[in-house]
């Protein structure tokens, strides 16, 4: 494939259930803001979460309006981004990679937020590339590519497509009931990432666009603003106040990478154009 336009490769983090005002009053999250391009007015498109991770790789959510997950079948109405990129999703605590684990969750893993698992052309072909990150492991999976990539990029080079999903602590989902507790847990796992697991300010990790997202607003009768920043040695600091949602984050990646859309969100959605350099 040819290089990307503006990225040769992308990571997505996905946080869980903040408004964007909540987002912004943590001191961390306000001071990542600065470091990239926020957006001021970026929305989710569902309640709950299922439907919102569907769509960040498939530009659809398939009708899904619950967290209930479904088998879709391989067939070609039913693509990803994984059809088209080399990808990776790396998830806290998934059970096991050897073989695909199907449950619902097991702990504090969360199968919902691991979209990729609902396609059973992933189930079948490349289940393998769901990782299992060890949290209490420091030369975990995803530790261990990022420092092998930092020390020989072609040798060890990254997947195009990462999606990193925190496990219920860490993307600050629990305590369910309390989000501000929620979000304290998951800016602090957020900090400790940064700074120990993938360094923003490496001159090795030039080229790789890292977005936080969250994927959803805390309730169904919010605003529906969510905190969202793109971040790398592409991006602009910058503020935007355009809208957009999670469409336009895939529509982006694939304008980026010369690639179709996937269905009719992402083909409809609008291209963030403004951030780059």
């Amino acid at each position: 494939m040819a290089p990307g336009k503006h990225f040769e490769r992308v990571l997505i983090i996905v946080l869980e259930n903040q408004n964007y005002s909540s987002a912004m009053s943590n001191e961390f999250l306000a001071k990542l803001a600065t470091k990239g391009t926020s957006f001021t007015n970026f929305k989710n498109l569902y309640h709950p979460s299922y439907p919102n991770y569907l769509a960040m790789i498939a530009g659809t959510s398939f009708g899904m309006r619950s967290n209930r997950q479904i088998n879709f079948p391989d067939d070609p109405q039913h693509r990803t981004i994984a059809n088209f990129l080399d990808w990776k999703n790396y998830a806290e605590n998934y059970p096991t990679d050897l073989k695909p684990y199907l449950g619902a969750g097991e702990g504090k893993y969360a199968r919902k937020h691991v979209p990729f698992l609902s396609f059973e052309k992933i189930q079948k072909e490349s289940y393998h590339n769901v990782v299992s990150v060890d949290t209490k492991d420091p030369h975990n999976a995803f530790a261990t590519a990022i420092e092998m990539f930092r020390k020989d990029p072609k040798a060890f080079p990254l997947p195009r497509y990462m999606f990193y999903t925190p496990n219920l602590d860490d993307d600050g989902h629990d305590p369910f009931y309390d989000p501000r507790k929620g979000l304290q847990k998951g800016s602090r796992w957020l900090e400790t990432f940064f700074r120990t697991w993938f360094p923003l300010d490496q001159k090795e990790m030039n080229g790789t666009l890292v977005i936080v997202t969250f994927d959803e607003s805390e309730g169904d009768k919010k605003d529906d603003r969510i905190y969202t920043v793109f971040l790398g040695d592409m991006v602009k600091n910058q503020t935007v106040e355009k809208e957009y949602n999670h469409y336009s984050v895939l529509k982006t990646i694939e304008d980026n990478f010369g690639l179709p859309p996937l269905n009719s969100g992402d083909a409809n959605a609008a291209l963030i154009t403004e951030v780059w350099k």
